[in-house]
């Protein structure tokens, strides 16, 4: 059992499979934790829970949630990004006669009661099998409204489940209704981690500062996500009620800021922050060991005031996301307010950085890097510029651009200490800064950074294996290739032309896409060939003998929300164990014989792949994320 305890749910369901008797030991382990999924953001009241019980059986599964400790309600965030309640949902519930609190309601009303209906009735089928205060961990990840009898006072998890340790939400906060239910965060006295996303309402402002109050002695894990609404002057910082009541001598009560005492990670997104802060505010975020910070009026400031703090920072992670141009001028101006927070301190050892638009000459940002070089372990830098979108030049849009001081990335970061390395940059920009360290490099996770909306109309993953899948093909017929640079003119491989002219026509076949013009179809090929040619070409060296030996996983494209953006990202690792420290293996059947490249595709889903990768890979690669998990017409 001890073994089973470190095995991840995978693993645990294979060992399963050898007995019946290894499979009854297993079973509180495999079950501890329980997900249940909506699988179309189209239609979010059709969770798999009918599927659950039907597949096991209902007297195994109810058996089977007794052994649950974490149990997840899920569902993609896609497209529908806001407004998620009753209008994208089956109702399954037509032809049931209304209920009498929406008798003479309008049909959005009536919609939108029974689609919380419906989920709260499959919500009760889970409830009524589980052990009381037994769940640690509940996460409400579905992006509406939470149903009533859940989370409101007096509801399930505050009345039955008190001993919660770990409360992840993700709600509707654009939903015109404003169905809270949500009145019993109060009554969650043993909470060490809180995360909610997609606040928006006073009324759920008030919440969260109640909910932060009641636990506040303990809280060590802090997310808060706001949404930009007509009421965002009320989501600030005094929303979060970080403060403890104090009694004077004269027993009355007053509100003294004051530092939380346990809380050593702090996550804020677009929360406006305050212009100044008093000395306990400062102590508060002088003891976090990890600060985000994603697109928050006044954060600048904030990091000014922090650096000029007399307290030393004890930051041990630290991540930014920022757009010069979307706050107020006067912040947008401080330019080195980055980099002098950056300098202030020693120690750091994750660096997450995401900047739009930002003044690279105005403030020397690799210096502040450079200063944490003997400490770094991950370092992620994602810079985007407002570029030319027509070829007059009329137009402008953010697009992605390689740092200038990338062809200097060795003297910036010590590639023998670095494990994880995230950069906006083309293979070939990467292959160019990296190979002059590569022999003693310890990098396992490379992640070559796109933003996805800029190539939502391509499929990265499908080009990238239409490639692999004809230069296999070639290689059975006996033959190795090795292809060459692409001709600009032609978008064919210098070296072995009548190859490069099968792989284009394959995906060219295989395409979906419709083109009217066929000169139009033929350049779009052509283009994505060139750029999954460069890839596989910038993994062969990767992984390769001449390469980077600790390499484990190579990622590219973009990993922001899970899979928001799955047809923008592909995933590699080392086919077989690493050069130098297996040499003989490698022209033996460990390496992929049929197409001997030294690594194969990878699948998020199996967690081996981070296997001696030293950092949490899916949040790694997640980092600095492009928009918003839940967003607002507002911001459209």
């Amino acid at each position: 059992m001890l073994i089973a305890d470190w095995l991840p749910p995978a693993s645990l369901r294979a060992l399963s499979r050898a007995s019946s008797r290894v499979y009854s030991i297993l079973i509180p382990q495999i079950y501890r934790t329980i997900a249940y999924r909506a699988d179309s953001e189209w239609a979010l009241n059709v969770l798999d829970v009918g599927s659950f019980f039907l597949h096991l059986g209902h007297s195994r599964a109810a058996d089977y949630l007794q052994h649950a400790r974490h149990l997840q309600i899920q569902a993609p965030f896609h497209l529908v990004r806001f407004n998620r309640c009753a209008y994208y949902n089956i109702f399954r519930t037509a032809g049931l006669p209304a209920s009498p609190n929406t008798l003479g309601a309008s049909d959005e009303v009536t919609a939108h009661a029974r689609f919380l209906d419906d989920v709260q009735g499959q919500l009760q089928l889970i409830f009524t099998h589980l052990k009381p205060n037994s769940l640690s961990i509940f996460e409400w990840r579905l992006g509406t409204c939470v149903p009533m009898g859940v989370l409101d006072q007096g509801g399930y998890l505050s009345r039955y489940q008190r001993r919660l340790t770990r409360l992840s939400l993700v709600t509707d906060g654009t939903c015109p209704h404003e169905w809270h239910h949500l009145e019993g965060l109060s009554e969650l006295s043993c909470l060490t981690a809180f995360e909610w996303e997609g606040i928006q309402h006073p009324t759920e402002a008030d919440l969260l500062r109640q909910c932060i109050r009641h636990n506040w002695s303990h809280l060590d894990h802090l997310s808060i996500g706001f949404v930009p609404s007509a009421f965002a002057g009320a989501l600030c910082w005094e929303s979060l009620g970080l403060q403890q009541r104090e009694l004077r001598v004269d027993d009355t009560v007053v509100e003294k800021p004051t530092a939380v005492p346990a809380l050593s990670t702090l996550l804020l997104s677009k929360v406006t922050l305050p212009p100044d802060l008093s000395s306990e505010g400062i102590s508060m975020f002088c003891a976090l060991r990890a600060l985000t910070l994603r697109d928050c009026p006044n954060q600048l400031l904030l990091l000014e005031l922090l650096s000029q703090s007399r307290k030393p920072l004890q930051l041990e992670h630290f991540e930014i996301s920022y757009d010069f141009l979307l706050h107020e001028p006067g912040e947008g101006r401080r330019y080195s307010a980055i980099a002098r927070f950056l300098r202030s301190f020693r120690g750091l050892q994750h660096l997450h950085i995401r900047l739009s638009n930002f003044p690279a000459s105005k403030s020397r940002i690799e210096d502040a890097i450079r200063h944490h070089r003997t400490t770094l372990k991950s370092l992620v830098y994602h810079e985007r510029q407002l570029a030319p979108v027509d070829e007059d030049g009329l137009f402008e849009d953010d697009r992605d651009v390689s740092p200038v001081w990338i062809a200097d990335l060795s003297t910036i970061v010590d590639l023998g200490r670095v494990t994880a390395l995230a950069l906006c940059a083309s293979p070939s920009a990467a292959r160019r800064c990296l190979r002059p360290t590569a022999k003693r490099s310890q990098i396992r996770l490379l992640h070559l950074r796109f933003s996805g909306p800029e190539r939502i109309h391509r499929d990265i993953h499908r080009e990238i294996i239409t490639f692999l899948h004809e230069k296999r093909r070639w290689y059975r017929r006996g033959s190795r290739l090795h292809w060459g640079p692409v001709n600009p003119g032609t978008g064919c491989s210098s070296n072995d032309k009548s190859g490069y002219d099968r792989i284009l026509n394959a995906y060219f076949d295989r395409s979906p896409l419709e083109y009217i013009d066929l000169q139009e179809a033929v350049l779009e090929s052509s283009v994505a060939m060139a750029e999954a040619e460069e890839i596989v070409s910038f993994a062969e060296w990767a992984f390769g003998p001449r390469g980077l030996p600790a390499l484990r996983v190579l990622a590219f494209g973009d990993f922001s929300h899970g899979d928001r953006y799955s047809g923008q990202q592909f995933l590699l690792r080392r086919a077989y164990p690493a050069w130098g420290f297996a040499s003989k293996s490698v022209a033996g059947d460990t390496c992929d014989d049929t197409m001997r490249v030294p690594f194969r595709p990878a699948d998020m889903a199996d967690p081996s792949i981070w296997d001696g990768v030293l950092v949490e890979g899916a949040r790694f690669l997640s980092a600095c994320p492009g928009g918003g998990l839940m967003e607002s017409p507002y911001e459209l």
